[in-house]
């Protein structure tokens, strides 16, 4: 799990580094707020493999009952194979 991670470790990945902090980022913000946290992410039918791997490890170890990912996207932009749809169907399961 990415975002448990010891920041002392040895990330030498940057792309790792940046998974690593936005995990923390959204943890620390949901943990500490009193209110609900939203983030909203527009035109997901353009996110690459990355992008949507960052979220799915956002969205697995959020731990916090106040915190909300909304995504949205045009499906008829989207082939059948598009990476998002596996992010969806993994998110229904949750």
């Amino acid at each position: 799990d990415l975002c448990n991670i010891d920041a002392d470790s040895g990330c030498v990945d940057a792309q790792k580094r940046l998974q690593y902090l936005l995990c923390r980022f959204v943890e620390i913000i949901s943990d500490s707020s009193s209110r609900p946290v939203v983030l909203f992410l527009d035109d997901l039918q353009w996110a690459d493999i990355a992008s949507i791997t960052v979220i799915r490890q956002i969205l697995e170890s959020s731990r916090s009952s106040r915190f909300l990912l909304v995504g949205s996207c045009r499906n008829d932009e989207m082939s059948d194979d598009h990476p998002i749809w596996n992010l969806i169907s993994s998110v229904q399961k949750f």
